[in-house]
């Protein structure tokens, strides 16, 4: 008798074992399909490359709120061209989650005649119930997507550099939009 309840104990504690392993390599799995998915994004955006390097189709919300831009309104008069023909061609877009939302948000990288030397704009677009919002403009040199959040949303860090100093500014979500946390001026060593 003893033995059987011995037995019964043993194989109680292996299903209790099994069942957690089993538990924990599920969740496991979970996690990192969910790092990996986010991991595929970009997150590191340059004035050193000529686009982005996870190309995105850009939303036609998206691209009618680029076309109210001063920079943009002002190049496309430059150029002669109709408000409603803003060439794509000026623009890159990388598809990103800055939120747990489900929605796609974007970085946009500026282009061709809107791109600077050493300074490009970038612009992210938060989505939302309703299409796209604007939450970013920020005419930079680097721009980093961090894994750090603030409002349920994952901080921007921005970087532009002169020839002595090297200044970064750590945007963080306010609700509405991204907004100034913090800012640093470093010399070049």
């Amino acid at each position: 008798m003893k033995w059987a309840i011995r037995k019964a104990a043993v194989m109680s504690i292996k299903r209790s074992v099994f069942f957690l392993f089993a538990s924990l390599a599920i969740c496991g799995a979970l996690s990192a399909q969910d790092k990996h998915s986010h991991s595929a994004e970009q997150s590191v955006f340059s004035a050193e490359d000529d686009a982005v390097k996870k190309p995105a189709a850009i939303p036609e919300d998206v691209l009618a709120i680029l076309a109210k831009d001063g920079m943009v309104s002002r190049t496309r008069e430059d150029e002669n061209l109709p408000a409603e023909k803003i060439p794509r061609s000026w623009f890159s877009a990388s598809a990103i989650h800055l939120s747990k939302s489900g929605k796609t948000d974007f970085v946009v990288m500026a282009k061709g005649p809107l791109a600077g030397g050493n300074v490009v704009t970038f612009w992210i677009f938060r989505g939302t119930a309703h299409g796209h919002e604007l939450v970013l403009t920020a005419p930079m040199h680097d721009l980093v997507v961090r894994h750090s959040r603030r409002n349920g949303y994952r901080d921007v860090e921005l970087t532009s550099m002169s020839a002595v100093k090297i200044s970064s500014v750590l945007c963080r979500f306010d609700g509405k939009r991204y907004a100034r946390y913090k800012s640093k001026i470093e010399d070049i060593r």
